[in-house]
């Protein structure tokens, strides 16, 4: 069965639609797993489009971007050690850490953040990062054009948060 419901997510509350069994015989409702899964992820969405924070294969393609594992992430974000991987993998992240995710999208931005945590690489660590963040930069403005080409840039909603689609994922 199904019903609207509302749930408290970070002092907020957010209608989204219940899945859940009942009993023929005792009328008691429960879930598996993968329900609560589910209901709860329509909050997250929610949450997320709400706040403008990234989605999780958001955050796991802008690393990918970037050429860097999670735990590299974290340290020029100055997060936690697995923070960032925590965040790929479904945590929501605060507003402000959602914000500068979002951010950080930009290849700009992210160099300001690579720059402040230069003393934390080794010279030739950094000047590989920064090599990287430059063609980085490169396939984002291509992947950029050729999509403002051939998709609308539509917004994920915020009931499915399915993403639009991606020239890039396509090929």
């Amino acid at each position: 069965r199904k019903e609207q419901r509302e749930l408290c997510f970070r002092k907020e509350n957010f209608v989204y639609v219940a899945h859940f069994y009942e009993c023929v015989d005792t009328k008691e409702q429960f879930t598996t797993t993968q329900l609560d899964e589910m209901n709860v992820g329509q909050v997250y969405n929610q949450y997320r489009v709400k706040y403008g924070i990234p989605f999780p294969d958001e955050i796991k393609d802008l690393r990918e971007l970037y050429g860097l594992s999670a735990s590299k992430m974290s340290e020029i974000l100055g997060l936690g050690a697995n923070q960032y991987r925590l965040y790929e993998m479904g945590e929501v992240p605060s507003e402000v850490i959602g914000k500068t995710l979002k951010s950080i999208m930009n290849p700009a931005v992210f160099s300001m953040y690579v720059r402040n945590a230069e003393n934390q690489f080794q010279p030739q660590e950094f000047a590989k990062l920064c090599d990287k963040l430059a063609r980085a930069t490169k396939h984002l403005d291509e992947v950029i054009s050729a999509e403002n080409n051939i998709y609308t840039m539509a917004k994920r909603g915020a009931i499915n948060g399915y993403a639009p689609q991606s020239q890039s994922r396509l090929q």
